[in-house]
């Protein structure tokens, strides 16, 4: 230590500063349970002098533990990366180990799994993981670099990590002002803030886990994080070319950065419109509706991330034609049965609140009567759909009500329901659009129903589980799991100006969407499947919508180069793929079935189908011509096609199996000339297998 170092000690009294290097040296080692911890971090953000040597500490360990990682062995891998040896990148390590510090005291101490053993999901390489040349990555959880894996260079595909790319994939950068989550700085700490939000995500869901002795997963490897990012956000698997390049990167932000990236990505504003055209108005074709002009509606809404209270205002309160104005389109879907659909799924959808049951009865498990119910229909007894003439056009028009409406209970007796949404009511005399003032009443004043209700259904999406057993049931019968964080959230969303984008930022940077889906030995009771509340000490995986199936087979087999030469042709083909997997109940709420679940049909239709024949054809512009035919070992095609499929390296076991059964030549050989014959049909049932296994089709 320099002279000014030992200043910092000095500063300290002696007990404390012994005290404060054995807990610092047992952080460093991984030695430091959840108590001592919680006590480095209240003296460390108490005092300045401890503050100073805590960050020199730190800083120090990482400059020794990059010197050591620099002197282990290394093979021609690391000559195809940029020069990561010496006293410079050394001290970029030392500062990113000192920023990485800082953060650490922002979100807390307690943030890394002690209990586990240390910080989280530091993967090692594959023991089956490629073995040629050419630097592809580490499998980290982001934080310390490893050793890189390998994989042959391919002269037809450009890599992140070559020379001369730009994007430099391995470069280690520190944390700035631009970074998602920050360190100590003022920006970073106020209310609002991702650091701050993100922090008390992860504070209510620890405190959750320690109270009920539940250990949660270990953290996600960068495969499997990528996959579900990327089916999350923008609504297919990544290429393969982007997860090489995800594996190299050695920064401490990637994910936070990849976040970011996505939802800058136009596929996430695609991805966003097919969510909530499903949402709104089913995947089923019907005559109202004008899907093209809805599909616009929302495409700019999402692209403009326009605040979801005025969106929501705008669906509930459209008027006109549904060729010219797209937000007609959602309710002109739901006028069959009277105004009966359209106010079942408003509150649904907007509201998470199911008002239907108590259309003819009071709800048995809340508070919920049947004048609320008719008293919402209200709003909608004025609204009429009709066809213009000379057109195949539908218009959405309103008529003034009174705002009075009368229903008739079981035993016969008339009520009469005056407009109003919960509590409040509403006089609609002199309206001449009656929705407009419910749209008032959802989207503005004090009532965080709204932003509760999307906050449930974001926290859904991304996590495979809402806090309610029901996404769009939350009443008084169903309590949400964790109350605090559902309000907490509600309420920043509310003041972010019903950011969507915010919202989601700080679910995706939270502990919980990083950590591995796989059930652990310390959380099989959380296990919402059995009707337990779920604890999120796992992310819960969830299988692939008809849209994320069909859009990520065209990214693992680039099956479209060959069946389709333009997107029209795609997204008609997608409408053709969908309808064979959708089902309608054909009930008063327009209910749907949508997932691919796996029956026997759907099985056979993924096996067998035209789709599945096109992507495993060797024409030129498949994925699977373009493996056969690239200069490699066949080793290393199998590896490609377990990459593009799966998003990771075949295990030890496939390797094994697959060696086995495939005639597999020497990697001199290979080189000399592409895969045929019986060689070829055999990687072409690999590439089938992986893209009819499980693993495919769930998000994980």
């Amino acid at each position: 230590m320099t002279a000014d170092r030992y200043q910092v000690l000095d500063d300290l009294a002696g007990p404390q500063r012994d005290e404060l290097l054995e807990w610092l040296e047992a952080l460093c080692e991984d030695r430091l349970d959840a108590e001592t911890a919680k006590r480095l971090e209240a003296v460390v953000l108490a005092e300045p002098a401890a503050m100073s040597l805590y960050l020199e500490y730190v800083s120090l360990h990482g400059t020794l533990y990059w010197d050591t990682a620099c002197g282990m062995e290394t093979d021609q891998a690391v000559e195809s990366t940029p020069a990561v040896t010496g006293s410079g990148t050394s001290r970029r390590w030392a500062v990113v180990v000192t920023a990485a510090a800082a953060l650490l005291l922002t979100v807390g101490l307690t943030w890394w799994p002690i209990e586990q053993g240390g910080p989280p999901g530091i993967a090692g390489v594959d023991p089956a993981g490629p073995t040629e040349p050419v630097a592809v990555g580490v499998e980290t959880d982001g934080r310390i670099p490893r050793r890189p894996v390998t994989i042959s260079a391919d002269p037809a595909t450009p890599l992140a990590n070559k020379r001369g790319s730009g994007d430099d994939a391995s470069r280690v950068v520190t944390p700035g002002p631009e970074s998602p989550i920050q360190g100590s700085s003022g920006a970073s700490s106020r209310s609002g803030s991702l650091a701050d939000v993100v922090a008390f995500v992860d504070g209510r869901l620890q405190a959750g886990w320690s109270e009920n002795e539940v250990t949660p997963s270990d953290v996600a490897s960068d495969s499997e994080w990528l996959r579900r990012v990327h089916l999350d956000l923008v609504g297919h698997i990544p290429s393969a070319q982007r997860v090489m390049a995800f594996l190299q990167d050695r920064s401490l932000q990637k994910r936070a950065r990849m976040i970011d990236e996505l939802l800058d990505d136009p596929d996430y504003v695609r991805h966003s419109t097919r969510v909530w055209s499903n949402l709104l108005v089913g995947r089923m074709e019907r005559r109202e509706v004008n899907r093209q002009m809805l599909d616009r509606f929302l495409r700019d809404g999402f692209a403009r991330n326009r605040p979801w209270n005025e969106l929501v205002s705008d669906l509930v309160s459209a008027e006109g034609r549904n060729d010219k104005n797209g937000a007609t389109n959602f309710l002109l879907a739901h006028l069959n049965n009277d105004a009966a659909p359209a106010t079942a799924i408003t509150a649904r959808l907007f509201l998470g609140t199911q008002v239907q049951c108590t259309q003819c009865h009071n709800h048995p498990f809340n508070e919920w009567r049947q004048d609320a119910f008719h008293g919402m229909t209200a709003f909608f007894e004025g609204t009429r759909s009709r066809r213009v003439p000379g057109s195949d056009a539908f218009e959405l028009a309103s008529t003034p009500v009174d705002g009075q409406v009368h229903f008739e209970d079981r035993q016969g007796v008339m009520h009469m329901a005056r407009a109003g949404l919960g509590e409040r009511r509403a006089e609609l005399k002199g309206h001449e659009n009656p929705r407009a003032v419910l749209a008032q009443l959802m989207s503005r004043g004090e009532d965080l129903q709204l932003a509760r209700a999307m906050v449930n259904r974001t926290w859904s999406r991304l996590l495979g589980r809402a806090f309610t057993l029901q996404v769009d049931d939350m009443g008084p019968h169903s309590p949400p799991s964790h109350p605090a964080l559902l309000d907490r959230l509600a309420r920043e969303f509310v003041a972010s100006g019903y950011d969507v984008k915010q919202l989601i930022r700080w679910i995706a940077n939270s502990r919980v969407y990083g950590l591995s889906s796989r059930i652990a030995e310390g959380n099989r009771e959380d296990d919402p499947e059995s009707g337990t509340a779920p604890m999120f000490s796992r992310v819960y995986s969830k299988p692939m919508s008809v849209e994320q199936l069909y859009d990520s087979l065209l990214v693992a087999t680039q099956v479209d180069h060959v069946a389709a030469s333009d997107w029209e042709s795609v997204s008609s083909n997608r409408r053709n793929w969908k309808t064979q997997f959708v089902h309608s109940y054909e009930t008063d709420e327009n209910d749907e079935a949508v997932n691919f679940d796996g029956t026997i049909t759907q099985a056979m239709m993924m096996m067998n189908g035209p789709l599945i024949r096109a992507a495993l054809s060797e024409q030129p512009g498949s994925y699977l011509h373009h493996v056969l035919h690239h200069r490699g070992s066949d080793l290393d095609r199998v590896k490609r096609l377990c990459l593009s499929a799966l998003g990771r390296f075949p295990s030890s076991a496939e390797m094994k199996a697959i060696a086995e059964l495939l005639p597999l030549r020497s990697p001199t050989k290979a080189r000399q000339s592409p895969a045929s014959g019986p060689l070829a049909e055999g990687l072409q049932d690999v590439f089938w297998a992986y893209l009819n296994s499980n693993e495919f089709i769930t998000v994980p």
